[in-house]
């Protein structure tokens, strides 16, 4: 079978310490929540894991799954959205698996086929997560995350796991819903698990002495699966539920507490169950730290986190449909132009360069990574209530363009400088007519 020769999860910037919580409302929490900031959906989320999946190579026959159980413009195409900001060829295979918790795996499963099948040489599985609940219990034992793998073929030198086997059980499980806004709702937790999950575990052969990891929908029913079955999960003890998002830094994380050829079960509940069985490597993964690559984070308050948890508005673009697909390759998959007479590059495309008048000019990829050249703080932003003035940046690109974004992730303790080393990330700049609209803000790489 294939194999996986990337894994990697993403931790947002913001966290609500567990504690905070339950000075709050007395409820089990894990040690902390994961925040997934009012510009970052389940899209950008994604995008964060992807775009260090293929930075580090393997963009040509790749195809592109998308996998998600809280992604609710359902008439958009995610899959396809990324594949333009990873700049991935046109005729990639796009798809879109919008389901329970368990989902992950069965965009593994049609990744490994398609790589096994020789359709694609390579298959990016990646997901996102940003889940609400109206029930307290639930919703502070949900981090926002986001995760993605990389299936290649087994005739790869370097890979972390080798996929020995997927597990399916095609059972309709009632143990969580959505209501109408879209929140996760459960009726009894402890019933489901006892009764429900555990049950269905009896029913599978498991090896004797074999590691394994057991998530559930909500922290809840994760926590419980975990203690019943005796297991110690520092995932779901730090963040709680990342849903379709466990499976992915669960791989990357395991590459640190596992030995070479062993084997490890990673079973998933949430709309019914399904499974994985890998065999390690031995080779490491630079995520398995996981726990401690998101360090650079920025705690806020109980109260904060009400006020922000349900912001879904955006100021409105008076841009046009038309003009968004005739830009959509400068603004999207960020091609900006130099000029071959005076060597200046440049963002925006324009007719003419901006520096020498000369039209003989040539589109480039724009790096993504750069230092603040001058910038300033606006006061009067949508949510400058809440988080930080907004930063304006000027920000000079790695090959000499310059562009004009937002800041994002900005930490009131460590602001923005004149210099600072910045990289350019997706997020949600605003909507045109009801309709999410996607571009870079700048945010600063930790030292």
């Amino acid at each position: 079978m294939a194999c996986i020769k990337q894994a990697i999860g993403y931790i947002p910037f913001l966290r609500l310490k567990g504690e905070s919580i339950k000075e709050q409302i007395k409820v089990s929490t894990p040690s902390q929540k994961a925040i997934a900031s009012y510009d970052e959906n389940p899209i950008t989320l994604a995008y964060e894991c992807a775009k260090e999946i293929c930075n580090n190579g393997g963009k040509e026959n790749i195809a592109l799954i998308f996998v998600s159980s809280s992604f609710n413009d359902l008439e958009r195409n995610p899959a396809a959205l990324l594949s333009e900001t990873l700049d991935l060829p046109e005729d990639t295979l796009a798809l879109n698996i919008i389901g329970g918790s368990s989902s992950f795996i069965d965009g593994l499963y049609i990744a490994s086929n398609l790589v096994d099948s020789g359709k694609v040489k390579h298959a990016l599985v990646v997901c996102g997560e940003k889940r609400r609940s109206d029930d307290f219990e639930i919703d502070f034992g949900l981090s926002d995350s986001g995760g993605g793998v990389l299936i290649s073929s087994d005739s790869e030198t370097e890979y972390l796991f080798k996929i020995e086997e997927f597990i399916f059980k095609s059972q309709e499980i009632p143990d969580v819903y959505k209501n109408r806004g879209n929140k996760i709702s459960s009726v009894d937790q402890r019933f489901v698990v006892q009764e429900e999950y555990l049950s269905l575990l009896k029913r599978i052969s498991l090896e004797n002495g074999k590691k394994f990891f057991v998530s559930g929908p909500t922290y809840t029913t994760s926590y419980l699966l975990s203690k019943n079955l005796k297991i110690k999960d520092d995932i779901i003890q730090t963040f709680g539920s990342l849903g379709t998002c466990y499976t992915a830094v669960m791989l990357s994380y395991s590459t640190g507490i596992l030995k070479a050829g062993e084997e490890l079960y990673l079973l998933s509940f949430g709309g019914g169950f399904k499974g994985l069985k890998v065999k390690f490597s031995g080779e490491k993964s630079p995520y398995e730290k996981i726990l401690k690559n998101f360090e650079r984070k920025r705690f806020i308050t109980f109260g904060e986190y009400m006020r922000i948890k349900d912001i879904d508005g955006f100021p409105e673009d008076e841009s046009s449909v038309s003009m968004l697909w005739r830009e959509k390759k400068q603004n999207i998959r960020l091609y900006g132009q130099r000029c071959m007479e005076c060597g200046n590059a440049f963002f925006p495309m324009q007719n003419y360069c901006p520096v020498c008048g000369s039209k003989n000019l040539k589109i480039e990829k724009l790096p993504k990574k750069g230092e603040v050249f001058t910038f300033t703080e606006d006061y009067l932003s949508s949510y400058s209530e809440i988080f930080p003035p907004l930063p304006m940046l000027v920000v000079q690109l790695e090959n000499g363009a310059r562009i004009y974004v937002q800041g994002t992730d900005v930490d009131p303790k460590d602001k923005i400088k004149i210099g600072d080393k910045v990289e350019l990330t997706l997020r949600i700049l605003n909507t045109y007519q009801g309709m999410l609209n996607y571009f870079y803000k700048a945010r600063k790489i930790s030292s």
